[in-house]
């Protein structure tokens, strides 16, 4: 089974925790914004080739990334961090709008390439002296 990026409006409802098909009008246009969003940052993060490739099968924790990016978009569009009803209180953080956490970022890199991390070796050059 291949899975597309962006992945269907269906599976953000589903971890909306709504019915399949229930977001309509502006609900589901936002929707969709957020997961395109969220699928270009993704493949931001790689090769254009290994993008393309991902726009017709990603791997499962890439389409994971995207839907919990997208989440936090549509659930919290402003960015609201703060919020207290007595007197009324209300904190708007700097990110808002879609965005990936670094921790996203890593697993995006690793599906990638599929090292944990940055290449740490040595690389040997030929001496411009000679003899070795």
């Amino acid at each position: 089974m291949s899975l597309p990026l962006p992945p269907p409006i269906s599976a953000l409802e589903s971890r909306l925790g709504l019915p399949a098909g229930s977001l309509q009008d502006e609900d589901k246009a936002r929707a969709e914004d957020a997961l395109d969003d969220a699928t270009t940052l993704a493949l931001a993060e790689v090769s254009a080739t290994k993008a393309a490739t991902w726009e017709l099968d990603a791997p499962k924790v890439v389409r994971l990334v995207v839907l919990k990016a997208a989440r936090r978009e549509f659930e919290n569009p402003q960015g609201v961090n703060q919020e207290t009803l007595g007197e009324h209180t209300i904190g708007i953080s700097e990110s808002s709008g879609v965005y990936l956490t670094a921790r996203e970022v890593a697993q995006v890199r690793r599906a990638a390439t599929g090292r944990k991390g940055g290449f740490v070796g040595t690389v040997r050059t030929p001496s411009a002296f000679g003899g070795g």
